[in-house]
């Protein structure tokens, strides 16, 4: 029986994860989901971290981290690169906590 469980599970989670590779569309999207598709993951991405960043317990922190937060968004804008964002907020939290 346990068997029957782990090779379903496998099954499942083989097919949910090759049925977008499989079921593609063929024709031309449409401009405004092209924009909507490639927004979507740092929209996520960002809704996930967000909350983390800036209240981590619950209550608002005045830590390193929200000023890291802001200089990634902000190096990103202006660079248009989302790895020198990235760069640019360790840099700052390491900046940061050894100047405390």
């Amino acid at each position: 029986m346990i068997w029957i469980a782990i090779v379903g599970s496998g099954l499942a989670t083989y097919l949910t994860r090759a049925l977008p590779f499989v079921v593609t569309y063929r024709g031309r999207v449409p401009a405004a989901l092209s924009r909507y598709l490639e927004a979507l993951p740092v929209a996520i991405i960002a809704a996930l971290v967000g909350p983390a960043v800036i209240a981590p317990s619950g209550a608002l922190t005045n830590g390193a981290e929200p000023v890291a937060a802001l200089v990634t968004a902000l190096v990103v804008v202006w660079r248009r690169s989302l790895l020198a964002g990235v760069v640019a907020g360790v840099a700052t939290v390491a900046i940061a906590r050894a100047l405390t």
